[in-house]
């Protein structure tokens, strides 16, 4: 080999030696029944969310994601597509399979090569099933009396923190799936306060504590010591514990009307709060959708008819709209001629976990005294259902 080329090529080993790695980690995968959608991938911070990769999804559906990698703590991300997502937990360079078919994706599907994420989709599922079973109870509950269906509603969130804490939090206080669980809610009121009850403040205190000597530099573990200090703080040892869980109690209870419709208020397009239950004395379709999909401009254009054919006999729709992009809402709403509705919460919407709605879209019929009397499966029933409601 010439000198000169044998100079090169060390200078060249020299200069790709000296470069910076990039640990990344890798997302990949398969989700069937969605040719044509596009899959995001969303960085869950501790304080925003941000979209940091896309791909359009063939026939098959497989795709990968490869992203930088956090370096000094475990971070979240979110799968999302057509109104759907699945939460991931990601520690540094591993890589995360997920497989899954669309119309079903958010409550089932597999998830290997990351032990929290698969301990994050336990407690997901364990959440909707304790959302179900409030909204059981609660639509089942015929009594002017409340104070038996609190009981029942405590009880049962009292299982489930009780489980939360004892198979999430306390065996491993260091991992991310401890941490998720930290931050859940459940109709919008934390499950955990440690402003607000002492034995939360512990558990937040306990996780807090571990981060502090695994993950010293990292922004999660600030935000989560500066919470667990002042929690520890702000309560007392005298505080009795299950206060967290009364109060969860006492929010989901004010939502339910005597009929067992839980009451929606959310705002219009001009700003202007919006209540189902003012709609009493007309058959109402409450329909949750979503308008960036490739399904709402025909389903828009079959409920169109059915309001033009109806409306003068006392139906209308009440629409609610879990874009998680507002714009899409806002550039459809006002061309609409029905109540339209907006939930800045998009999927993490309370609304769609208490009225049990796991695809979208899904429509409900309510009768003139405010009651839900069917679930629609298919769209060509609506019609007949609708005319039968209006007699």
């Amino acid at each position: 080999m010439k000198r000169s080329n044998l100079v090169l090529l060390i200078l060249t080993l020299l200069t790709v030696a000296c470069q910076p790695t990039v640990d990344r980690f890798t997302l990949n995968g398969q989700i069937a029944e969605a040719d044509g959608q596009m899959l995001y991938l969303d960085h869950m911070g501790h304080d925003r969310i941000e979209t940091v990769d896309s791909v359009r999804l063939d026939s098959v559906g497989s795709f990968t994601f490869s992203h930088q990698a956090t370096k000094d703590c475990f971070d979240f991300y979110r799968l999302r597509v057509d109104g759907k997502a699945i939460n991931l937990a990601i520690d540094s360079t591993e890589t995360v399979s997920i497989v899954a078919s669309l119309p079903l994706m958010h409550i089932s599907y597999a998830v290997q090569g990351s032990e929290n994420s698969a301990l994050i989709k336990e407690m997901v599922f364990k959440q909707v099933s304790l959302l179900r079973d409030l909204r059981s109870m609660a639509s089942a509950y015929r009594s002017p009396e409340r104070a038996p269906l609190q009981q029942r509603m405590k009880e049962r969130i009292d299982v489930f923190k009780s489980e939360i804490t004892t198979r999430y939090i306390l065996p491993d206080p260091s991992s991310a799936a401890a941490y998720y669980a930290l931050f859940l809610s459940i109709n919008g009121q934390m499950l955990f306060n440690p402003q607000a009850d002492r034995q939360d403040a512990k558990c937040f205190a306990a996780v807090a504590t571990q981060m502090d000597m695994l993950y010293p530099d990292a922004t999660r573990t600030a935000h989560l010591h500066n919470v667990a200090l002042k929690g520890m703080t702000m309560t007392a040892p005298s505080n009795n514990d299950g206060s967290v869980v009364e109060q969860i109690v006492r929010k989901f209870g004010d939502l339910i009307e005597e009929t067992g419709i839980i009451e929606i208020e959310l705002p219009d397009y001009e700003g202007h709060m919006q209540k189902l239950t003012d709609l009493k004395g007309k058959v109402v379709l409450l329909d949750f959708t979503a308008y960036k999909t490739n399904y709402s401009p025909n389903y828009n254009l079959m409920l169109k008819g059915l309001y033009n054919k109806y409306a003068d006999q006392g139906f209308t729709i009440y629409q609610v709209s879990v874009d998680s992009d507002e714009s899409f809402w806002l550039n459809t709403a006002p061309n609409l001629p029905w109540i339209s509705v907006y939930d800045e919460a998009s999927l993490g919407s309370t609304y769609l976990k208490l009225y049990n709605v796991e695809q979208i879209p899904a429509a409900f019929l309510i009768d003139r005294e405010g009651n839900i009397v069917d679930r629609p499966d298919e769209s060509d029933q609506l019609d007949s259902k609708i005319a039968e409601l209006l007699r």
